[in-house]
């Protein structure tokens, strides 16, 4: 005998036990995984800018230092805003089907070169800020920058 949806009542029995321990299994994981990260805030890993904040911290930067530092973050944070406004114009224009294709690579082509003037900005000012470091604040910055995944506590 079957019911409605096809399945005789044993194997629809089953499978609702199997999708109920399926779920329940699933919750358990998405428990398991959100309360180690509420526990151990520390080892989620930092962001580029948050990564520089706190090797500076750690650097007891002068105050002519910490301006170039602040300079230094507002051209990534200015610059990256800039580069994504007009990349996004752009891939706006790429999705939109009346672009004629012809016109396709040179709206690449612009976002390429807006992505290379951002990073030109930021390696000009990197390069200002890592010249108003001593030799052991440079060395340090360095070395604390080549560590993979940095993980530190949060503030």
């Amino acid at each position: 005998m079957t019911d409605a949806a096809g399945a005789s009542p044993p194997r629809r029995r089953w499978l609702i036990v199997a999708l109920t321990v399926s779920l329940a299994f699933n919750l358990f994981l998405v428990g398991v995984f959100a309360g180690h990260i509420h526990r151990h805030p520390h080892l989620t890993p930092l962001r580029f800018h948050e990564q520089l904040q706190h090797i500076a911290d750690g650097l007891n930067l002068s105050d002519a230092q910490k301006a170039a530092f602040a300079r230094l973050e507002k051209t990534m944070r200015q610059g990256g805003l800039q580069m994504r406004r007009s990349n996004m114009a752009a891939w706006a224009k790429i999705g939109d089907p009346a672009t004629p294709s012809g016109q396709i690579g040179g709206l690449i082509d612009g976002t390429v070169k807006s992505r290379t003037a951002f990073q030109q900005e930021v390696a000009d000012a990197f390069g200002k800020f890592l010249a108003t470091l001593t030799p052991e604040q440079r060395a340090t910055f360095v070395e604390e920058m080549r560590l993979p995944g940095h993980r530190h506590p949060r503030h």
